[in-house]
């Protein structure tokens, strides 16, 4: 009977741990859907393009009083890739042709605030966003391989944000 009732009071004390543990956590809003900490752990590092953290009034009044302990947004790569490509094509008319003409983003060469955009630091793109983008210009596939010494990009595509 001592075993049972010390069974019982243990798992009451473990249910109300982790009830007072999921009620500190903040919500969860992976690329525009908000989910539970369970999926935020099925997106492997390696997807992850942004994460941004958000608190306060704003992310109360947008979420309610679950917000609390604020908002974690993540944005996995290609989400947003496709966020990216959807703000500068409504910046510039030139961007929104090219993107047309090849279908993709995957022969352009980005420079984002004089630094060239590669596979490994690719966040001077994905941070960008309507507050932080300043301007953008298309230089020609010439002007990419002799400046950059890049041979196999159709495009070169410089933009200035207020990020550094």
């Amino acid at each position: 009977m001592k075993a049972r009732i010390l069974f019982s009071s243990l798992l009451f004390i473990s249910v109300g741990a982790m009830a007072q543990v999921a009620g500190d956590d903040p919500v969860y809003v992976l690329d525009s859907v908000v989910v539970n900490q369970a999926a935020i752990g099925q997106v492997s590092p390696d997807r992850i393009g942004v994460i941004t953290i958000a608190k306060g009034a704003k992310a109360v009044l947008k979420y309610g009083s679950q917000a609390e302990n604020g908002v974690v947004y993540i944005e996995t790569k290609p989400f947003a890739r496709k966020r990216v490509n959807v703000l500068l094509s409504s910046q510039s008319p030139a961007y929104d042709s090219l993107l047309r003409r090849y279908g993709n983003d995957s022969s352009f060469y980005f420079i984002v605030n004089g630094k060239p955009v590669t596979p490994t630091n690719e966040t001077g793109l994905m941070t960008l966003d309507r507050k932080t983008f300043r301007s953008l210009r298309i230089i020609s596939d010439k002007e990419v391989q002799d400046k950059y010494q890049v041979m196999d990009r159709k495009a070169g595509i410089v933009i200035t944000s207020s990020e550094e």
